[in-house]
């Protein structure tokens, strides 16, 4: 029977020891990887990115935006901090996290799809990309505005985080541990062109009406106070939308009524869903995305507006 015992607390040691070490490997990989998204994610994290002029949004702000163009243009550093499929709701965190320490700040670009800038999520976008942050206060209070009790499982419960990860984790978990960079490798300053294909129009668009998610627009506001408040310009971007896609949105108008709540004297809101780029299907590739063509052309309109 003591044996017995003796087996069976060595093989729980050994298993808790298992999954220790494998949830440690993970984890200290993941904070050191220096490339992609979680590279964006990371430099933001440990304070090694900051840049006189940055741009912030889901997939509308990566795609849609080019530094290169906006530094150019004004002499200034730059660098886009844009996130496929990660609204405000989900990268205010991030978000909140830079304006804490940033010393050189002088402008911040907040781009806002009209199709989904505001919507509350339900759940995250790619959680494996930020499991390593969680327990810093800026991500932990907005993810728990999302998913309470994941957040609390990856917190409070042994190894919980590692049933969190899933395969698209497995490239960066690679990449590092295979080339561990001491600089960070990220191309094109955050921004990824998204080639030269363009839209085909479809006028069998349903209507529908977009989410003006109270909970999106707050940590906005946020963000914007913070930012006013260390003498930061904001410019929150409503992007450019295809004409046959934005006709359908029933409720657009109330979309960018709610936004001008969040003018300021340090704080313009842009809306560019109806400008004369959304009349235009060679510079996009979607409703919502523009091509590379398009995203120059709407960096430059954005560059007059900053320059004036």
């Amino acid at each position: 029977m003591k044996n017995r015992l003796i087996k069976i607390g060595t093989l729980i040691f050994c298993l808790i020891s298992t999954l220790g070490l494998t949830e440690f490997v993970l984890e200290s990989t993941m904070k050191k990887c220096k490339i992609e998204t979680v590279g964006k994610i990371n430099a933001i994290m440990s304070h090694e990115f900051d840049f006189d002029l940055t741009i912030w949004g889901a997939s509308t702000a990566y795609v849609n935006i080019n530094p290169h163009i906006i530094m150019d243009s004004l002499n200034i550093t730059s660098f886009n901090m844009g996130i496929d499929g990660t609204n405000i709701d989900q990268y205010a965190g991030l978000l909140y996290e830079f304006l804490d320490y940033t010393s050189k700040s002088k402008y911040l670009i907040i781009a806002l799809d009209i199709h989904g800038g505001l919507v509350n999520r339900t759940q995250f976008h790619d959680l494996h990309n930020w499991l390593h942050h969680i327990g810093n206060k800026h991500i932990d209070n907005c993810f728990l505005d999302i998913q309470e009790r994941t957040v609390k499982k990856i917190k409070y419960i042994p190894f919980y985080s590692l049933t969190c990860y899933d395969k698209h984790a497995l490239p960066y978990f690679r990449k590092t541990l295979v080339n561990s960079n001491r600089e960070f490798q990220i191309t094109n300053y955050g921004y990824k062109p998204n080639g030269n294909k363009s839209i085909k129009p479809n006028k069998n668009i349903p209507p529908f009406k977009t989410e003006i998610g109270i909970r999106s627009f707050e940590k906005l506001k946020t963000a914007i106070t913070i930012a006013n408040s260390k003498d930061i310009k904001c410019f929150v971007i409503i992007t450019p939308c295809f004409k046959e896609g934005l006709e359908k949105i029933e409720n657009r108008f109330e979309f960018v009524q709610k936004l001008n709540e969040l003018k300021t004297e340090k704080t313009e809101i842009l809306d560019l869903s109806d400008c004369y780029i959304s009349k235009e299907p060679n510079f996009f590739r979607d409703n919502t995305h523009l091509n590379t063509k398009g995203a120059d052309e709407l960096t430059r309109l954005i560059l007059s507006y900053i320059k004036n």
